[in-house]
């Protein structure tokens, strides 16, 4: 093969055709293409996959998302001063509106109304006047009013600590009311809004279609300690990485271990990811 290439050039003078030596040149380049794929290949090393064991992977999804928030963390006013109330009404203002819109008037809002009892006492003109800078402020005043009725002559003005109470709240349901025994009590318990949600469809290649089933397995991602990081870091990596148009893999933390990702970069590392969480998510 060597003297074939090494002797192009006489080729080339003697036979004085530049057509054939162009010829040879195409057939000696064609044979060094073949011989170096079929050395490559055989001495190409097996690719090792790892696959992590569910107890490892649980821990480290859990590990890495709250490494992530806490250098990513982001110091919105309803996170930085923490109190049921304060969660309950954050949440209820950022139903279809901007973090930045709520950083805005959550503040005004909450000095006008300090507590439950001042929505509850407050008539609904009022309400709806704080609130008509975020859009959408009748029908946001009016859940408030429906809340405070019930949170003032049902609970005595104390905003439920447990899930089935807070979660019959009008409006609350599922994710309001996990955000506000995590974030609001300090309780170890999931929250699972839209981001959260393409965020697991992606990161275990399948979509649940029981919301139990995301609930059961954020319960076993939810760490003994910095339950509101890894709650936070879930919910941001859902909104800000983990994008619904252009998810930024090459910015994810957890790429890796995720099936979607893998499935394009890694097809047996996502056959393996599959069934571990197939089984964490009691499909097996």
């Amino acid at each position: 093969m060597s003297r074939l290439i090494s002797n192009f050039g006489e080729h080339a003078n003697t036979r004085g055709s530049v057509y054939e030596a162009e010829l040879v040149w195409r057939c000696a380049s064609q044979l060094l293409n073949t011989w170096y794929g079929t050395y490559i290949q055989s001495h190409r090393v097996p690719q090792v996959v790892e696959c992590p064991e569910s107890g490892t992977l649980v821990q480290e999804i859990s590990r890495r998302v709250i490494a992530w928030e806490k250098e990513n963390w982001l110091p919105y006013p309803w996170r930085v001063e923490r109190t049921p109330y304060k969660v309950l009404i954050a949440e209820v203002l950022l139903k279809r509106t901007t973090r930045q819109a709520v950083s805005r008037e959550f503040p005004r809002f909450i000095e006008k109304f300090p507590s439950i009892e001042a929505i509850y006492v407050a008539p609904l003109e009022q309400v709806a006047e704080a609130l008509k800078h975020l859009g959408l402020y009748w029908q946001r005043a009016r859940q408030l009013k429906e809340l405070a009725k019930v949170i003032v002559e049902k609970y005595g003005g104390k905003i439920p600590d447990d899930w089935g109470a807070l979660a019959e709240l009008p409006g609350v349901g599922v994710y309001i009311a996990g955000a506000v025994l995590s974030f609001g009590y300090g309780k170890k318990a999931p929250v699972l809004d839209s981001n959260v949600t393409r965020l697991l469809n992606r990161l275990t290649g399948r979509k649940a279609r029981k919301t139990e089933k995301y609930l059961d397995f954020l319960r076993l991602l939810l760490p003994d300690r910095e339950v509101d990081y890894f709650n936070y870091g879930i919910i941001d990596l859902g909104a800000i990485v983990c994008h619904y148009r252009q998810p930024l893999c090459n910015r994810c933390p957890l790429r890796d271990l995720c099936v979607t990702y893998n499935v394009a970069n890694n097809a047996r590392r996502a056959e393996c990811l599959d069934k571990a969480y197939n089984g964490l998510l009691g499909y097996t």
